[in-house]
């Protein structure tokens, strides 16, 4: 079976294309979830109180993904990335944009990529480090208008929640020496059609790697503002801000900077968002920290902070992870992340941990 399997697959890759190439790999996780408030999310009674538990959950995951390259007779390189779950998602058979995936081509003057793709201000600023087997909430990654795999939902003036950034976007990118050049843009239109969203995006950014130095400056400009928090259906927060974004036009900037020395690596970024709306003015800021060991073990950390500039609204979160490398595409992994929301006189708080195997094929 194995081998008629192989066989079909190898005629498949290479019949008629051979200057094609697929390549298949995949990933998977096993492990347990542990949250010390369940109702951090939406579990408030009539009366407002919190009357939810912790909660104990198993965690895994499978994906198989597909790496598809190619090199037309002019030297243009193109390609396209999509996983087996997104593929379940995309749109089939019809003439609308993929909301999944990627597709690009790059040569002497760049590469464009059009699709489920970060921002241009998110690639040049980036993240801090991720902890954990799950993420856990990815309470280290900053609020970002274009975001890869993230559709929001908003509250328009009529009171009516609709999705937004859920349409493929584009991603330009160019290098010249150490420095890399970012443009990107998300319309605002469903599908093919002329029916508008209202929620235009395009941001610019540039990276510079200088040794064992990196920085990274960008702008984006939405028409939407995000909730920085990123905590959908919290009954708390949406009663003041709605759910994880405002239909308020904004623009940020954002900045940041790292070094690596001795296997450890250090990050710091800084966000800045201006809204229409002057009570959703707010920061965004952190340091992270990773540490590659000989031996196998790795440790990452986090340090994030979100605050409201003209509203007593503002909150933290920081991480610590840890894990060990098996060889052979298995790793142990395991985190801690510990969130809280401070919103007037009322404080928001979870632990979030797990801990578990991570495979990859």
């Amino acid at each position: 079976m194995k081998k008629v399997l192989f066989a079909t697959t190898a005629l498949v890759m290479t019949a008629g294309v051979a200057a094609a190439e697929v390549a298949i790999t995949g990933e998977g996780r096993i492990g347990l979830r542990y949250e010390s408030d369940t109702g951090y999310y939406n579990d408030y009674n009539e009366d407002g109180v919190n009357d939810a538990d912790s909660s104990w959950n198993v965690v895994n995951r499978v994906r198989v993904k597909f790496n598809m390259t190619g090199e037309s007779d002019a030297g243009i390189t193109f390609g396209a990335k999509v996983r087996a779950d997104q593929a379940a998602r995309a749109n089939r058979g019809d003439n609308s944009s993929s909301t999944v995936g990627e597709v690009f081509v790059s040569g002497a003057y760049g590469k464009l990529t059009a699709g489920d793709i970060d921002g241009a201000l998110e690639q040049a600023v980036g993240d801090l480090p991720e902890v954990g087997l799950s993420g856990l909430d990815f309470w280290n990654e900053f609020a970002y208008a274009t975001s890869e795999e993230v559709s929001y939902v908003i509250i328009d003036a009529d009171g009516i929640e609709r999705a937004v950034g859920a349409d493929a976007s584009l991603l330009y990118e160019y290098s010249f020496g150490n420095a890399n050049l970012y443009a990107s843009f998300s319309d605002g239109y469903y599908g093919n059609t002329d029916v508008k969203r209202d929620d235009n995006v395009w941001a610019l950014g540039v990276g510079y790697d200088l040794g064992d130095y990196t920085f990274g400056i960008g702008y984006e400009n939405a028409d939407y503002t995000i909730n920085p928090f990123l905590v959908e259906d919290n009954d708390v927060v949406t009663a003041a801000f709605g759910p994880i974004g405002f239909d308020t036009p904004s623009e940020t900037w954002g900045i940041s900077g790292g070094t690596s020395w001795n296997g450890i690596t250090f990050k710091a970024a800084y966000l800045k968002t201006s809204s229409d709306e002057d009570l959703l003015d707010y920061a965004q800021y952190g340091l992270g920290m990773g540490y590659e060991m000989s031996n196998g073990v790795g440790l990452t950390a986090f340090y994030r902070k979100n605050d409201f500039k003209n509203v007593e609204v503002d909150g933290r979160a920081f991480g610590l992870g840890a894990s060990y490398d098996l060889g052979g595409g298995a790793t142990i992994k395991g985190g801690i992340v510990d969130s809280k929301i401070n919103f007037g006189d009322e404080d928001i708080s979870n632990t979030l941990a797990d801990f578990g195997l991570e495979f990859r094929f």
